[in-house]
């Protein structure tokens, strides 16, 4: 049976494929118009589907940028409700602009974020409402070609290597791995801290990068645990019981994590993006009976649905609580290197997008 099945997503990749490769050509013999706007614009994405770590690098440009020029993120909105070009607020819910631009906005209140499944209107609208905006950063946005940016930013994931993927549904690869070739700067993701000089050649050598590309390698870091619901704080003495809930794309780092600091009793996965059913909330609240001593993490992305889910008893509101994570380089020198690259571009404005 399984065997089948296999043969049955081969089948398909091998559709998925072709209609990528159309859609791509027809992109670069100019049959479809992309876009290309007077400011510059950074597009960060993948070729894969989903855990990459799109969102702390995101929130880690938009960050730096800020600091010199008036930025705004603008994301799609996956699994919003709502229709059309919206701002995001700290207090919007998920079902409105989604969990990643919430999170976004209520990680830095002061940024500009704003929702639009298109991304040419929605920069057009970003552009007349805010006069002096210096840099749109479009998340999630490399195989959105309507756009033409100043600078596209691909991420790529240390645990799963293009070279070995395939095209979905029977691997991730959602483009082929061609298409790294329209990328500027390529970055590692979740690679080990401890990482050896020898093991970033060898990937180096695989991922095979043009000269004028530029390749850096990061690394999540994991902060103290914040409280998903205000007013509870975390122990002075942690907790030794675990149990981990998360809907993200790929959980295995943030397990790993969880795994080294805590024992783990118990692990919900859920689908990326997931909201959570009665039934989900029904399995959360009988852990909080079964493990009485155990306090429950749970990712920052997932923290923004669980805020807005119904039924959660009041155990397991006092001892749930998220891990925030920031990415910082392998190396300080790529950090500053980078960091100077983009500012140099931003201080460009319409120069740059030249």
């Amino acid at each position: 049976m399984k065997l089948l099945r296999d043969f049955f997503y081969y089948f398909l990749s091998l559709l998925y494929a072709a209609a990528v490769c159309v859609r791509n050509k027809c992109y670069d013999w100019r049959i479809f118009k992309s876009e290309k706007f007077r400011l510059p614009v950074i597009a960060v994405g993948n070729i894969t589907v989903g855990g990459t770590g799109k969102t702390p690098h995101t929130e880690w440009l938009a960050s730096l940028l800020q600091t010199t020029a008036v930025t705004a993120v603008l994301s799609r909105g996956y699994k919003r409700k709502t229709k059309g070009f919206r701002y995001v607020e700290t207090t919007a819910t998920v079902q409105q602009v989604g969990d990643e631009p919430l999170q976004i906005k209520r990680k830095n209140p002061a940024l500009t974020v704003a929702v639009d499944a298109n991304r040419v209107a929605g920069i057009r609208r970003l552009k007349e409402d805010v006069p002096q905006l210096g840099v749109v950063i479009l998340d999630d946005a490399y195989q959105h070609r309507k756009v033409h940016p100043a600078l596209s930013v691909l991420l790529v994931d240390y645990n799963r290597p293009l070279h070995t993927d395939h095209y979905l549904p029977y691997g991730r690869l959602r483009d082929n791995v061609s298409q790294k070739r329209r990328a500027d700067v390529v970055i590692v993701t979740k690679c080990p801290a401890n990482m050896q000089p020898i093991e970033q050649r060898i990937i180096t050598k695989h991922l095979n990068l043009y000269p004028y590309q530029q390749l850096y390698f990061t690394r999540f870091d994991y902060g103290a645990a914040k409280a998903v619901f205000d007013g509870n704080a975390f122990p002075d003495v942690p907790p030794k019981q675990a149990a981990a809930l998360t809907g993200i794309a790929d959980p295995a780092t943030f397990i790993d994590y969880v795994r080294g600091n805590y024992q783990l009793v118990q692990h919900l996965n859920f689908p990326d993006h997931h909201f959570f059913t009665p039934q989900d909330i029904a399995k959360i609240n009988a852990i909080s009976t079964t493990y009485p001593e155990a306090f429950f993490f749970t990712t920052e992305k997932d923290a923004q649905r669980l805020r807005m889910a119904e039924g959660l008893n009041e155990e397991v509101k006092k001892r749930l609580f998220y891990i925030p994570v920031t990415v910082s380089f392998l190396s300080s020198s790529d950090g500053t290197k980078f960091a100077a690259f983009l500012t140099k571009l931003v201080a460009g404005g319409k120069a740059a997008c030249r």
